[in-house]
């Protein structure tokens, strides 16, 4: 090991000796190959340099192409929009065009079946436009013939039909196209169109004025009938009648209307009720309140007795049970106003759901009626109305009959509820008072009592004195006894 390490040793130190012997050759290599790399260098970043221009050239001639091409494009979209805009013009005018001929057509058909009532005949209308010129001239030419002709008066022979349907000969008065008067030995009066260019007697009572027509005489009033064409016939629409009306509103508009008749009754009878239960309550309720502070309770009691009313039975009850507690004796008054109750609060409840339910079966009627409809839409479409309307009017006759029938229920269920009220306060009021009125008379025998006690002779009361006190309540027990119980009170 030794040996190689000495052997790699002195061949280190031969190797830089000769290092240091060959230095001068080294550098000068070094210097020519930094020269050479140099120079490439330099004609490498010339190279590039001109490619770097050659490169800016053609960008800029690409840039300039490309702003050429831009302002030619720009050119295209604005011819093509000027061009899109004459077209859309062209078109519309076409269109324009297209609208006045279907509208000159149309007008020409019109005015020809119009002139041809008068007797005139014109062409039909022509594709040409020059022949179409020549067709309005005379169609206006015609037109102010007809003018005159409709603002004149003429009488001619003719045929009409009576009311009965039967064809009579006679004298026609027209009055231009809008009116006409017939005469005939059978009949006449105001004329109607009866179809395809034919009269038919509308009313029979303007016969004598269509005579005096006839000779020249016109009235200052003139009943006239006035039609658009005589093409098609004028049928009398004679007014439908409530159960047709009930009938077009389906089974629903049924429903409604006996719901209407049952709301009507239970109306009538709890305004009977009312009526029965509130009878000259404010009189007997004086009447009452005078005698017992007059301290007549039997003759009170005997008024309330004869009277009727709930009213009434409240003060009886109230004054056969005055000898009882307060406690008590509130006890059974409140019963007697609770048995009273059910009878005056009796339908009212029935009334005013009635109220509520009917125009919801109006709604149900209009839904029900709405589907039908629709139904027909989709099976036959929309070309004839008759077929919708017994949809329609299943709709509408329901909705009507619900808000005739709830709009009455309830404005009268709320005023005999108001009414109602006002018994039940009266029956609690008229109780009170006669209360009232007791408690103050016995407070007031009391105090005298208590007077009398403190003199020397009469400190002693008889017996006649003692038993004053209880005199009215003894009365009233003795005329109408009661058992101890509240209920049996009120019995």
């Amino acid at each position: 090991m030794k040996i190689q390490l000495q052997i790699l040793t002195f061949m280190t130190v031969l190797f830089g000796f000769s290092i240091f012997a060959h230095a001068d050759d080294f550098f000068d290599a070094y210097q020519k190959e930094y020269a050479f790399l140099e120079a490439e260098r330099k004609a490498l970043n010339a190279r590039l340099d001109e490619i770097e221009k050659e490169a800016a050239s053609k960008e800029a001639a690409a840039q300039r192409e490309i702003q050429s091409l831009q302002a030619q494009l720009l050119s295209i979209h604005n011819r093509a929009d000027a061009v899109e805009m004459d077209l859309d013009e062209t078109e519309r005018d076409n269109s324009d065009m297209a609208e006045r001929q279907d509208m000159f057509m149309e007008t020409m058909s019109r005015a020809r079946e119009t002139i041809e009532q008068y007797g005139y005949e014109i062409s039909a209308p022509s594709d040409n436009i020059e022949v179409q010129a020549t067709q309005t001239v005379n169609l206006f030419h015609l037109v102010d013939i007809a003018y005159d002709k409709g603002a004149s008066v003429e009488i001619q022979e003719g045929d009409f039909f009576l009311t009965n349907g039967k064809k009579v000969e006679g004298k026609i008065l027209t009055i231009g196209n809008v009116a006409a008067y017939g005469v005939s030995g059978d009949g006449g009066g105001a004329l109607a169109p009866a179809g395809g260019g034919r009269f038919k007697v509308w009313d029979n009572s303007t016969q004598a004025i269509a005579a005096s027509m006839i000779e020249g005489v016109f009235p200052k009033t003139l009943p006239i009938f006035l039609y658009e064409s005589m093409e098609k016939p004028v049928e009398h629409k004679d007014e439908k009648t409530w159960k047709e009306i009930i009938d077009s509103g389906g089974i629903i508009a049924w429903i409604i209307v006996w719901l209407g008749g049952i709301t009507v009754l239970m109306i009538l009878a709890r305004l009977i009720i009312l009526v029965v239960a509130g009878t000259r309550t404010e009189k007997l309720i004086g009447t009452v309140s005078s005698l017992a502070r007059s301290g007549k309770m039997t003759e009170a009691l005997a008024k309330c007795k004869k009277a009727k009313g709930a009213a009434a039975h409240v003060l009886k009850v109230t004054l056969e049970n005055l000898h009882r507690e307060r406690e008590k004796l509130d006890d059974i008054i409140s019963e007697a106003i609770l048995n009273k109750a059910p009878l005056v609060d009796r339908f009212n409840t029935s009334i005013l759901v009635a109220a509520s339910v009917a125009p919801l079966l109006g709604l149900l009627g209009t839904v029900t009626g709405m589907i039908s409809t629709f139904d027909i839409i989709t099976e036959h479409g929309t070309g004839d109305p008759k077929m919708l309307s017994g949809g329609i009017s299943e709709a509408l006759v329901t909705t009507e009959l619900g808000l005739i029938v709830a709009i009455p229920s309830l404005l009268f269920g709320t005023l005999l509820s108001g009414r109602a009220s006002a018994i039940m306060d009266a029956m609690e009021r008229a109780a009170l008072q006669v209360i009232n009125i007791d408690d103050i008379k016995n407070k007031a025998r009391d105090n005298t009592t208590e007077l009398d006690s403190g003199d020397g002779d009469n400190s002693k009361p008889s017996e006649d004195e003692r038993n004053t006190k209880t005199d009215s309540q003894s009365d009233i027990a003795a005329e109408a006894p009661v058992s101890t119980t509240p209920a049996e009170a009120t019995v």
